[in-house]
C-alpha cells in the first residue's frame, strides 16, 4: 500500500454528498480518500471533471461547484517523494531542463500529488497528468505510464518537457507548459478562457472554472501560474 499524506484533514460536507452521487453514477474521482474510492470531501480537479459528465448532478450542486478548490485537495504520494533515486532523478532533469526541481515538484503536486500511477476520468495519467494524445506522442500510452514507478516515469516528463520547452524556467512558465504549452511567454492578463463564450475559450473555461479564483468570468495566464504558487 502506498502511503498517502493529507495536507489538512479538513472535509466538506457538501463535496462529500456531491462525490457519492457521482460515485453511484459510475464517476471516476481517482483513488482519493481513506477508501481510494475518491470520496475525500476535497474540491478538485477530479470531482469537477466527473461533474462534467452528470449535468443533472452538476446542475443541482452547482453552488458547491462554484467554490473555489480545496486548498487542501491535493495528496501527497509519500512513497515517491521519500524516494532517493527519485529526488536525485528529478534534481538531474531539471538541471537539464533549465528549470529548478522545485518547480517541477511544484507542478507534480498540482497536477497529480506526485503519483505516477493516477488516472481521472478523461485518462489524464500520471506524474504531469499526460493525455492519451501526448503519450502516443512520446512513444508509450497511458495504460504503460500507469504502471511505471516514479523513477521511470520521469523519462517521460523530461521528454515532453524538451518538446514543449520550459520558458524562462520559472514554475509559471513551467506549469504553463504543463497546461498549454503553445501560451508560453503570452502576457499575464492573457485570457484564456470566458464563462459562456463559444469554442475554444468557452471549453477551457467549463474545463477549468476553479482556477478563476477571483470569480471575473475570465481565466487568465494569471489565474493559470497563480494556481501553482501555493506548492512552490
Amino acid at each position: 500500500m502506498r502511503a498517502i499524506e493529507f495536507l489538512n484533514e479538513a472535509v466538506d460536507k457538501d463535496v462529500m454528498a456531491l462525490q457519492r452521487e457521482l460515485k453511484a453514477k459510475g464517476a471516476n474521482l481517482g483513488t482519493f480518500g481513506f477508501n481510494k474510492d475518491g470520496i475525500d470531501g476535497r474540491l478538485g480537479s477530479y470531482t469537477r471533471r466527473a461533474a462534467e459528465k452528470f449535468p443533472e448532478i452538476a446542475a443541482k450542486y452547482k453552488d458547491v461547484l462554484d467554490r473555489p478548490d480545496s486548498v487542501d485537495a491535493q495528496k501527497v504520494d509519500v512513497t515517491t517523494i521519500q524516494d532517493p533515486d527519485f529526488k536525485a532523478k528529478v534534481e538531474k532533469i531539471a538541471n537539464k531542463l533549465g528549470t529548478s526541481s522545485a518547480a517541477l515538484m511544484a507542478v507534480f503536486r498540482q497536477e497529480s500529488g506526485v503519483n505516477p500511477h493516477i488516472q481521472n476520468s478523461i485518462g489524464a495519467t500520471g506524474l504531469i497528468q499526460f493525455m492519451p494524445d501526448t503519450a502516443r506522442r512520446l512513444g508509450t500510452t497511458t495504460d504503460e505510464l500507469a504502471k511505471m514507478d516514479g523513477v521511470q516515469q520521469l523519462d517521460y516528463v523530461y521528454k515532453y518537457y524538451k518538446m514543449t520547452g520550459v520558458g524562462d524556467g520559472s514554475v509559471g512558465d513551467l506549469y504553463m507548459a504543463t497546461f498549454m504549452p503553445k501560451y508560453i511567454g503570452y502576457p499575464p492578463e492573457y485570457v484564456l478562457g470566458q464563462r459562456g463564450a463559444e469554442g475554444f475559450s468557452g471549453k477551457v473555461y467549463a474545463q477549468n472554472k476553479g482556477l478563476d479564483r477571483n470569480k471575473d468570468g475570465k481565466i487568465t495566464i494569471a489565474d493559470v501560474k497563480q494556481s501553482v504558487q501555493r506548492f512552490a
